[in-house]
C-alpha cells in the first residue's frame, strides 16, 4: 500500500481529546492504515489499560480516514460539516484489554459502497496479534442539514 500525505485534520474532524489515532501509515482507494498508541488520557482506561471496546472508535476513525480520503479523489471535496451515521454492523474482540504504550495498528478495507454509503472492513492487531474484527457501516449526507 503507497503512502500519500495528508494531515489527519484533512480526512477527520477529531480533535485533540478524541482523536486517537497518531498516525496515518497508508491510505489510497484500496484501503488505509493507521497507528495509535492508549495514553493515561484515553477514555476507557483504568489500571495501566485500555479496554478493546476502544477499537470500535479507532476503526471508526480509520475508517472516516479512509471514506475522507475516497470521496477527496473522486470528488475533490472535504466531508467536514457533513452529517456522519457509523453503525457496527460485526465486531469479534480477540483481547480485553490493551496495555497503555503499546502501538495499535488498524488496516480497513472497503467491502461496498453505494452512493455516500460505505462498508468497511477492519482488523486491529497489538504487537502484530489479531486484538479485533470489525465491519462499520458508514453513511454521510451529501447537503448540510441546516
Amino acid at each position: 500500500m503507497s503512502y500519500t500525505a495528508f494531515d489527519l485534520g484533512q480526512l477527520i474532524p477529531h480533535r485533540e481529546g478524541m482523536r486517537l489515532i497518531d498516525r496515518l501509515v497508508a491510505v489510497n482507494r484500496r484501503g488505509a492504515v493507521t497507528e495509535a498508541t492508549p495514553t493515561r488520557r484515553w477514555p476507557l482506561r483504568q489500571a495501566g489499560h485500555v479496554s478493546s471496546l476502544v477499537a470500535v472508535e479507532i476503526s471508526a476513525q480509520t475508517a472516516g480516514i479512509l471514506v475522507g480520503y475516497q470521496e477527496r479523489q473522486h470528488r475533490g471535496a472535504t466531508l467536514h460539516g457533513k452529517g456522519w451515521l457509523v453503525g457496527i454492523k460485526n465486531a469479534a474482540f480477540h483481547q480485553q484489554r490493551f496495555r497503555i504504550g503499546k502501538t495499535i495498528r488498524t488496516h480497513a478495507r472497503p467491502v461496498f459502497s453505494y452512493q455516500t454509503f460505505h462498508e468497511i472492513e477492519t482488523e486491529v492487531l497489538v504487537d502484530r496479534t489479531p486484538a479485533a474484527h470489525i465491519v462499520l457501516q458508514v453513511f454521510w449526507t451529501e447537503t448540510d442539514p441546516s
